[in-house]
């Protein structure tokens, strides 16, 4: 019997190519995060980035000298060796200040852009105290005794110890009042001067009017069209000034009489 040989195997190759390449690729990597940190650490070292110049923007109620007044460590030191979050947390400390933007900028300028919080009411204490506080009912803080800003006022049953700027306050009579606020600002924005004060009895919400001292108790619909329909009765219908316009009803408003 002949038996055939097998053809023998080819000897197996390594394919080294792809590893190769791979291996450069990481070596490139490391290259560039070694030449990427070296510029870097030079840049955070040597004085020619020294911070000569603050430059402060966007502020309004805080004035510029509280501002640079909290930047002043910042001052002589390089550009990309200070924090930017340290930045942000040292002008957040004004309850004022909403947001913060901070920009470098070549060769000496730190510049600082900064949102503030706009008030919208005052709340009442039982103390008396009035706080400006902003649409999502944060405390802010007040600068001087002066109340420079012309806002309603919010009687709430609470105390001055329960203020705490920088923090909204949890009221539930509050949110039904901000609730209200906001939806005049949406639909009737022309209205908002003149309201003096809100108030809330039995979960209901109030309002005086600052020409004439009328409450009006709000509609949560067609808003604008029934403080037009109040205006028409307030100017035309010999209403008592101690009578309660209630908006509440479709397409009429009803005038009660108030104590």
């Amino acid at each position: 019997m002949k038996y055939k040989e097998l053809p023998n195997e080819a000897p197996y190759r390594k394919r080294r190519g792809h590893s190769r390449y791979f291996i450069y690729f990481i070596l490139i990597l490391l290259g560039l995060s070694a030449f990427v940190y070296g510029v870097y650490y030079l840049f955070s070292t040597v004085n020619w980035f020294n911070i000569e110049q603050i430059q402060i923007s966007g502020n309004s109620t805080v004035s510029d000298d509280l501002l640079m007044q909290a930047m002043q460590s910042f001052s002589g030191k390089n550009l990309f060796s200070i924090s930017k979050d340290e930045v942000i947390r040292k002008v957040k400390k004004f309850s004022r200040i909403k947001d913060v933007k901070v920009q470098r900028r070549l060769f000496h300028t730190l510049k600082i852009v900064v949102t503030e919080r706009k008030s919208c009411c005052y709340v009442k204490t039982l103390e008396g105290d009035l706080f400006p506080i902003d649409d999502e009912g944060v405390v802010l803080e007040k600068f001087g005794s002066v109340y420079n800003e012309n806002l309603p006022v919010i009687n709430l049953l609470i105390n001055n110890a329960s203020i705490h700027p920088g923090k909204p306050i949890k009221n539930a009579s509050l949110d039904r009042i901000l609730a209200v606020h906001h939806l005049i600002m949406k639909e009737s924005p022309e209205f908002l001067p003149n309201i003096s004060e809100y108030y809330t009895i039995n979960n209901t919400v109030y309002i005086i009017d600052a020409r004439n001292g009328l409450r009006l108790i709000p509609s949560t619909k067609n808003l604008a069209r029934q403080l037009s329909r109040y205006e028409f009765v307030k100017d035309n219908g010999n209403v008592s000034n101690n009578a309660i316009l209630d908006l509440r009803f479709d397409n009429q408003v009803v005038v009660k009489s108030g104590n």
